[in-house]
């Protein structure tokens, strides 16, 4: 499997897309900065805050705002169009509870709670230990009332939901109709600059619901409901038509020229009557998901060791990242750095530690499912090269499955 959530999983290498393997990742690294950097940045509140912030980082943020969580969504639903080549709806529907609904619930109980005890201890809300306050989480009120709450979570939560309620599609996509259907709509879609239309459902949607708040606490939320789930079916459809993404590649200079144009146009915000700043916007962060689609499948054509590696890892480090940088974040505080150092500090040795916890992870069974990981793979027996009969006679080599 391919997609976001089910990163270790025995199949064959030449079933993987790396381009989309190396958007993952990219796409998980640019989170973690993110969210390294909310701790500076003075445009919105954070669970924890720096006394120095760094005003500098505002606009740059801004922008990956935009770009980061829908580029995530549009390679997490590519990747169900691959995963669905492989098994029936409903072997497909079981193995996202495994890889979806088992990590959320852990995530709630175990990996967000200590993002809500650091934030209550910080604001003066709390001033117990986190032994004493993790019971709290059990009363099942939602924060920021109460203390359970997916935080950071809510990609997984949505996407599981959108991969549950698309299931009679996806059923009708295996079908003789929804073949022929496919089939139309890729020739369509790969001709000229048609991938626009895609488009304009989505952010026509994002558009009619823009007065809405985002909560992304899943019942409330139309806004993200409509972009998410559009973006969601268009990058399923992406991962089933070979034609349009052929189409990307062939327009990735097009589409990134665009992006730049419309980007520099955006600057600085606010200079455009409505609803042109809007359409703008929408129009940047669809040329820009283009344009990163086709560059990544024009240049990543082959899987590399570390990239196997690293997107195996991309799912628990995601579950794990948010909150080691609030708990290392609020701990630091005590050490007074400059805001420069504090920032680069907090980066890197967060990285550094939710690698480890997420290698801890790998290595430790039962702990695999609970962060969406495969099982282990078997060790194989693999005949060695031919040696004298009084020498060994063969090696047992372990891979891990791509």
């Amino acid at each position: 499997m391919s997609d976001f959530a089910a990163t270790n999983t025995l199949e064959a290498p030449s079933t993987r897309r790396p381009d989309l393997d190396w958007l993952r990742v990219a796409c998980i690294l640019l989170l973690h900065l993110y969210h390294s950097a909310r701790m500076f940045n003075a445009d919105d509140p954070w669970h924890v805050k720096a006394p120095v912030l760094l005003p500098v980082l505002n606009g740059t943020m801004d922008i990956l705002h935009l770009l980061r969580m829908p580029l995530l969504m549009l390679i997490a639903g590519a990747a169900t169009a691959f995963a669905l080549r492989r098994r029936g709806v409903g072997a497909f529907a079981w193995d996202r509870i495994k890889r979806l609904l088992l990590p959320l619930a852990f995530g709630m109980l175990v990996i967000v709670p200590p993002q809500i005890w650091v934030e209550r201890v910080w604001t003066g809300q709390y001033s117990g230990s986190y032994w004493s306050f993790w019971p709290s989480v059990l009363q099942g009120v939602p924060y920021p009332k109460g203390s359970t709450s997916w935080h950071h979570l809510w990609f997984v939560a949505y996407l599981f939901v959108f991969c549950i309620v698309a299931l009679p599609l996806f059923a009708w996509f295996r079908g003789q109709g929804g073949q022929a259907f496919l089939a139309k709509l890729e020739t369509f879609l790969a001709r000229g600059a048609n991938h626009w239309w895609l488009a304009l459902g989505i952010f026509g949607a994002r558009f009619l619901l823009r007065n809405h708040r985002e909560t992304h606490d899943l019942l409330h939320d139309p806004k993200n409901l409509a972009f998410y789930g559009g973006l969601f079916l268009a990058g399923h459809l992406l991962g089933r038509m070979s034609g349009l993404a052929g189409r990307l590649v062939q327009l990735r200079q097009w589409n990134l020229l665009l992006s730049l144009g419309l980007l520099a146009a955006l600057l600085p915000p606010g200079e455009f009557p409505f609803p042109l700043e809007h359409l703008a916007l929408y129009g940047f962060i669809w040329a820009t998901l283009c344009a990163a689609l086709g560059y990544a499948k024009a240049r990543v054509t082959r899987p590399r060791p570390w990239l196997t590696r690293a997107q195996s890892r991309a799912y628990p480090f995601y579950i794990f990242h948010q909150t080691v940088i609030v708990v290392l974040g609020w701990w630091m505080l005590r050490l007074q750095l400059g805001p420069w150092t504090f920032l680069a500090s907090l980066t890197v040795a967060s990285f550094l530690l939710t690698v480890a916890l997420c290698e801890l992870v790998a290595a430790v069974s039962w702990l695999r499912p609970c962060l969406g990981m495969g099982p282990k793979a078997a060790r194989v027996e693999r005949p060695g090269p031919a040696r004298l009969p009084e020498g060994p006679l063969a090696a047992i080599l372990s891979d891990e499955a791509r």
